[in-house]
């Protein structure tokens, strides 16, 4: 029995929820893809300016990241294909699929202040 009675509603506004979930899941992993891509642009600029790390030294870090943006997006778009039992389990090895991401962009760009 629903909280108030009402099993059906209850089911479709707790369907309702779980969906909206979904989406802004996936529109936050989509915006971390993008802002990945963007600190990797970033980078590469931030060396071409500063002309402090020789080509063959940028290319392999830029080339790993763009390795690990292309996992991202195909973890991101399993994700989006995902069923429902699954959710879960897919959702974590996205978020470590972003947080190794995220580690590589920022060491990268450690190794590059450092020059």
């Amino acid at each position: 029995m629903g909280l108030f009675g009402d099993d059906k509603m209850q089911d479709k506004r707790l369907d309702a929820l779980e969906m909206h979930i979904r989406v802004l899941t996936q529109t936050v992993q989509a915006n971390q893809v993008d802002i990945a891509a963007a600190w990797i642009a970033v980078l590469a600029l931030q060396v071409q300016v500063d002309e402090k790390i020789s080509e063959s030294d940028v290319d392999p870090t830029i080339g790993k990241l763009n390795e690990e943006l292309s996992a991202a997006r195909t973890k991101l778009q399993e994700s989006s294909a995902a069923a429902s039992e699954s959710w879960t389990t897919l959702q974590d090895g996205v978020r470590q699929s972003f947080e190794t991401l995220r580690t590589s962009v920022h060491d990268a760009t450690d190794r590059i202040k450092k020059g």
